[in-house]
Parts: C-alpha cells; structure tokens; sequence
C-alpha cells in the first residue's frame, strides 16, 4: 500500500515539488530545451497522442532508443526530468537529495555526456540534450505497473507553445507562438468560451498557474496540474461553512484509481471564475489545513478542452 501512496502524493502536486535540496545546485539550473525558438528541433505546429493512465497523462517516446512512455506533467519544472531506473544514465553531479511527503528517499542527479536522442511521439526528435537531470522513479513505475517509465515532460517544454488538452480524443495539439492568429483562443467561436481565465505563474519558474475562484461567499486558489488527479484542502472554517451551505460532501474512501487507497474525498459543487459557473467536481483527494487550495487536475480539466498559453498567462476553458 506504501508505493501506492507515494503515488499518489506525488500526483497531488508534481513530483520535484516535494524535494528538498540538500545543495547548493539550484534544481532549475538545466541547459534550457526551447523548441519553441527560431532554431527548435520540432514542427511549429503539432499533435501528441496520449494514454490517459489512472488519470495521468502518458505520452510514447524513446530515450537512446530505449523505447517507453513520459508523464505530461506541468507542475514539474524541467522539460525532461528522466528515470534512472529505466534508463543507464550516469551520476555524474548530484544536484539535490531529499525526500517525498511520505519519506521516500530521493536524489536528483546531472549526467555530464549529453542524451544522444529523445523522441517523444513521432513529431518530436531531439539530440544532443545537455545536462538532463534524473532520478530513480522505481516506486512510481511500480504504482503504475510498467517497467519502461522513461520520465515526466514539464513546464519547460510545455511553455514555449500553446497547446490544447482534450480528454476525450486523447490529445494535445501545440502551436509554436509566432503562429497565425487564427490558432490563438481567441479565434474561437464565442459560443465555444466557456471562460478565459487570467492566471498568476508560481512556484519555480512560473510552472503553476493559480487563479481565484469563488466556492459560495468563500475565495478559493485554485491551480492547475495536469499532474493532480484532483486535491482540495480547505480550512476547518471554510469545511464546515461549505457543508452547511450543502456545496461540499465528504466521506472516507477505501480506494482510489483502482488500488487499495484509504483517504478522505470530496465533492464540491457551486464552483464560479467570476459570473461563470464551473463544472461540479468529485473525488478530489480531501485534506484539513491552513489554507483554501483546490487542485485544478484532472477532475476538473477532464469536463473541458483547455486551452494553455504561458506567454499570455491565460488559461480558456473550451467546451467539450
């Protein structure tokens, strides 16, 4: 049950963000991958497949020709951040040792000699990758139960395009930004919009879009992860506020995605981006504490086609 829970927490809001470096490398400190540039090793425009695995986004790929799948992942920083357990990378640097929120022990390494070849779908082909940073994922390849886990894609990659998540065909469509304008959201029918919503860049580099919501008379963060199946963390005063009030129902759960996973979840209903009501939401992995946070995952992104520009700092909900 333990490796399941790491999973889990690691999901709830992307892997490098429960690290704690021991030194003094900055984490962010990677040679840049920017396909996104003049000079870029990818079409400007572009659509991946993917495999939607127990909420996560998995996308196919092959790293020096060792053939697996990625994790879509906007809530890790580095473009590529590879699995050591997968693939022969050498420690060359150590760039920070720490642990999970659950006490998994964790090190994130440099390999000095340069990837030969990455491949992601059949779109993307890049050589010559310097300084890519890994870590040994075993105990997630475990949870997912596949043995060719190659890494997750992050915010490095995903913010040189706009690029447009649809669950239910199962792709994501990305346009380099100097593309014409009829690629942009706004190009849209209006009758399409269901809300553009402005978003505030946190966490390292910027890789967490956050936005204020409003759940009844209470503001609530909410922020996007592809990465989150779905989390929610209220204060005790804004949980009982908002049982009263009938917008949220909690009950305790035995599993979760398949697997064995006693927690507590939630439903939330009454959601709004303004005037703009929102899509109910269920299942979110429900925690007590210091502040009002809801994970912007899959849960609430499955009900749309989202459409995400980093430049503009937009995110538009589509309808389905």
């Amino acid at each position: 049950m333990e490796k399941h829970r790491i999973w889990r927490l690691l999901a709830a809001a992307g892997f490098s963000g429960y690290l704690f470096a021991s030194t003094g490398s900055a984490l962010a400190a990677e040679a840049p991958v920017d396909p996104g540039k003049q000079d870029r090793v990818a079409p400007p425009t572009f659509t991946l497949p993917f495999l939607l695995l127990n909420t996560h986004i998995m996308i196919d790929g092959t790293v020096n020709g060792i053939k697996g799948r990625f994790l879509f992942d906007t809530g890790t920083e580095f473009a590529f951040f590879l699995n050591n357990d997968t693939l022969p990378l050498a420690k060359d640097q150590l760039v920070a040792k720490g642990q999970t929120a659950s006490g998994q022990a964790m090190a994130i390494y440099r390999q000095n000699a340069p990837i030969a070849e990455l491949t992601v779908g059949e779109q993307l082909h890049f050589t010559k990758l310097q300084g890519q940073l890994h870590s040994g994922w075993g105990f997630l390849q475990d949870a997912y139960g596949m043995n060719s886990f190659l890494g997750s894609i992050g915010h490095g990659f995903s913010r040189n395009y706009q690029f447009t998540i649809d669950y239910d065909q199962q792709t994501i469509a990305f346009q380099a930004p100097e593309q014409p304008e009829a690629t942009l959201p706004g190009s849209f029918a209006p009758c399409d919009i269901i809300a553009r919503l402005d978003f505030i860049p946190s966490g390292v580099d910027g890789k967490i879009p956050e936005v204020t919501l409003q759940i009844g008379k209470q503001a609530i963060t909410g922020f996007f992860d592809t990465g989150n199946p779905g989390s929610l963390e209220l204060t005790k005063a804004t949980r009982d506020q908002l049982a009263e009030e009938g917008l949220l129902t909690l009950a305790s759960s035995e599993h979760a995605y398949g697997i064995h996973d006693p927690h507590q979840r939630a439903n939330l209903n009454g959601l709004y981006a303004g005037q703009v009501a929102l899509a109910d939401l269920r299942n979110l992995t429900f925690t007590t504490g210091q502040r009002n946070r809801l994970g912007l995952g899959y849960q609430f992104l499955k009900h749309y086609i989202s459409v995400w520009n980093a430049k503009n700092r937009t995110i538009t909900l589509l309808k389905r």
